[in-house]
């Protein structure tokens, strides 16, 4: 059941600042083959990197084209921008959602996984469960309103179902479902537009666009959840997201994971996380280690925390 494949959207850019971590990435993750998805400078960044064969490279393009996405949002939002153009990041934020969604229509298995480019898993892990072979659908704790806005304009009737987040770094799409949900969304005739792509920018005012108003692993956990519940084992996923204010991406070593990976599957270096001066040497620190848990160290650090994501467990 492990017969499926992982996409990694990116840039060379944020390939580049993680890949010191891909050797670990490579190592740890289920399934077949890893395919950084992006630009034509992620794959000769991906070629000037030493990493195992089953790490290749899909041109986004191939998928769906950038350019098409961003001339219609360009034309979406031109009255709100005037004369200015159209920030290609905006664009790039929706873009790379697509594109996971999109690749449905040429992935030649049962299943494909997605995969955040700056997250690490901590040890291998499973999708499927061990006793029923049933895909995983993982959860956490994290809400955006904006999300659910979008969703019941994009699908009316569905809603946001379950207490927690489909929202974990990661999801291992079904491409059947995938295409259901894509279908149902290109049959909603209120909403302009023949592609579903373009039904997720325009049925967003543009007052909104910046605010992160869609989210692809919402609007597919919250599709299946209730049109298709039996399809998925729910399980409970706890990843160390704000990892990058704690190590130095350079030098987190093979203690740290081992410590880390008994309490949380990954841990995320995001871009705009910054290790401060004095937050070092102390979830490194060896001797923390012996004595507390990833999960108390971080408990103890989320209590200084005003604002932001912060970690839960049931």
């Amino acid at each position: 059941m492990q017969d499926f494949d992982t996409l990694i959207v990116t840039t060379d850019r944020d390939f580049l600042r993680v890949r010191s971590q891909y050797p670990r990435l490579a190592k740890n993750m289920p399934g077949r083959n890893i395919y950084l998805v992006g630009p034509q400078a992620a794959k000769k960044a991906l070629d000037e990197t030493e990493l195992p064969d089953r790490v290749g490279y899909i041109d986004e393009n191939s998928i769906l084209p950038f350019d098409e996405v961003h001339a219609v949002m360009s034309e979406h939002m031109k009255e709100r921008l005037g004369t200015q153009e159209m920030p290609r990041g905006v664009t790039g934020w929706y873009y790379q959602q697509f594109l996971k969604l999109g690749y449905a229509f040429v992935c030649k298995d049962d299943y494909y996984m997605t995969w955040d480019g700056d997250t690490i898993p901590c040890a291998h892990f499973d999708m499927f469960s061990p006793d029923e072979q049933k895909p995983c659908m993982d959860m956490k704790r994290e809400l955006h309103e904006e999300y659910f806005i979008t969703l019941e304009r994009l699908l009316p009737g569905v809603k946001k179902v379950m207490e927690k987040s489909f929202i974990s770094e990661h999801m291992l799409f079904k491409k059947e479902l995938v295409k259901e949900l894509i279908s149902r969304i290109e049959e909603n005739k209120d909403i302009p537009g023949d592609s579903f792509w373009e039904k997720v920018i325009r049925c967003i005012e543009p007052e909104r666009i910046t605010k992160s108003a869609f989210s692809e692993f919402e609007t597919y956990g919250s599709y299946v959840a209730l049109n298709h519940p039996e399809e998925y084992r729910i399980r409970s996923w706890h990843s160390f997201r704000t990892g990058g204010d704690f190590f130095d991406i350079e030098t987190i070593s093979d203690r740290d994971y081992d410590w880390l990976a008994k309490d949380f599957q990954a841990i995320s270096f995001e871009k705009w996380s910054t290790l401060r001066d004095d937050h070092r040497n102390l979830f490194d620190n060896p001797d923390y280690q012996k004595k507390l848990t990833a999960r108390q160290m971080l408990e103890i650090a989320q209590e200084e925390f005003t604002g932001g994501y912060k970690e839960v467990w049931d």
